[in-house]
């Protein structure tokens, strides 16, 4: 992963990134609504959550408004990201703490019972995914839900182009310049298949691992430590 360029984006559009997401991501607010049905029996427990590449909190404020008696460490490595995070998450108090570090090589701690992660992983390349997998397996409680949203491939190169074109086609209905996106997506990210990342957590010891939503090159998979 190539932190620095990395890092650098997320410094830049930090202050613009709640309203422009919604303008790159397809179905980006329904992808919400599916992560709290796939964790509804979840809304009573008194959780430890790790949201992995944490942004400015989106993902954690879904987390901590459904979830009363969940406390969350948001995690990622840009500060500006974790300045509007904490910002927009104030209300949450002591539910919420913040941490800046590379998940790939710095430690996140343990005994979570839920992780979510979006649209974040896609950085790491394939090595690189299959190592967090296992880190992640290890930072978890048995009967921990690993959740992740995130870009992803096609299984095959023709359905890959088809899908990237579709999703440029969604952005310049946005209004957005879809050549400079793509451009800074394919320098900069790394995607892997979904049956890739499913057989790479199935490995890393998850059960259940699978695909619980798919959008052209976007997706909702994960697992369960058993």
């Amino acid at each position: 992963m190539n932190l620095d360029a990395v890092r650098e984006q997320f410094e830049e559009i930090a202050f613009n990134y709640d309203g422009l997401i919604t303008r790159l991501i397809p179905q980006y607010r329904e992808q919400h609504e599916l992560i709290l049905q796939l964790l509804a029996s979840e809304t009573n427990a008194n959780i430890k959550v790790l949201d992995l590449g944490a942004g400015t909190g989106i993902l954690s404020a879904v987390i901590l408004s459904a979830f009363p008696r969940a406390t969350v460490l948001a995690f990622d490595m840009a500060e500006n990201m974790l300045k509007i995070c904490q910002t927009n998450l104030s209300a949450f108090g002591e539910r919420l703490t913040l941490q800046q570090g590379n998940f790939a090589e710095d430690d996140f701690g343990s005994g979570y019972d839920l992780v979510v992660s979006g649209l974040a992983i896609h950085h790491l390349d394939s090595a690189g995914k299959q190592q967090l997998f296992h880190k992640l397996f290890q930072s978890m409680n048995p009967g921990g839900i690993l959740l992740i949203r995130d870009i992803v491939t096609g299984a095959t190169p023709r359905l890959t182009e088809q899908y990237e074109q579709l999703w440029r086609q969604y952005m310049k209905a946005n209004g957005e310049d879809d050549a400079a996106w793509f451009q800074k997506y394919l320098e900069e990210d790394i995607p892997s298949s979904v049956e890739e990342q499913t057989k790479w957590l199935a490995e890393a010891g998850f059960a259940d691992a699978g695909c619980h939503w798919r959008y052209l090159n976007f997706a909702i998979f994960g697992g369960v430590k058993k």
